[in-house]
């Protein structure tokens, strides 16, 4: 996982090319006032944003998730959730099994630890990291407005 302000992206740039194409979108767009909602591909079947305004849940609501073919990159740009991440697992147990169309499993998972991302804030997760994004920061749910990047890492 990488968790990092959105001004340091930069850094990350030499990880991978599909990483500084998401990153360079993010910052470009940081502010999200140019942006409407919906998806955006950025280099086809590589990497795709998807800029989104929703409201986080309980995290007993919630399931993590993995992904096998991409990583994600979430960035905030209104608003502050709670994501879950959890060690890497060999098989997890899915409540939702992984399909392949959609790149996504679901599962419960008790063993995870929290991150608070607000405002220009970014977190990043690699293929198969366990995660559980906008979940609640408090009791009551709050609406957060991000981009996600799905992208391609080799």
């Amino acid at each position: 996982m990488i968790f990092d302000q959105i001004k340091h992206a930069p850094r990350y740039y030499q990880t991978n090319h599909n990483i500084k194409t998401a990153l360079e979108f993010i910052e470009k767009n940081a502010k999200g006032d140019t942006l409407a909602d919906g998806k955006y591909e950025l280099v086809p079947g590589e990497v795709t944003a998807f800029v989104i305004t929703k409201e986080t849940v309980k995290q007993s609501q919630a399931k993590m998730e993995i992904h096998k073919k991409y990583m994600d990159i979430h960035y905030v740009i209104n608003g502050c959730e709670v994501c879950g991440i959890a060690p890497i697992m060999d098989n997890p147990e899915g409540v939702i099994p992984y399909d392949e169309q959609s790149d996504n499993g679901f599962f419960e998972c008790e063993n995870s630890f929290q991150v608070k991302v607000g405002e220009g804030e970014f977190y990043a997760v690699w293929p198969m990291e366990p995660h559980r994004p906008l979940c609640n920061v408090f009791e009551e749910s709050i609406v957060v407005r991000k981009i996600i990047c799905k992208v391609k890492v080799d």
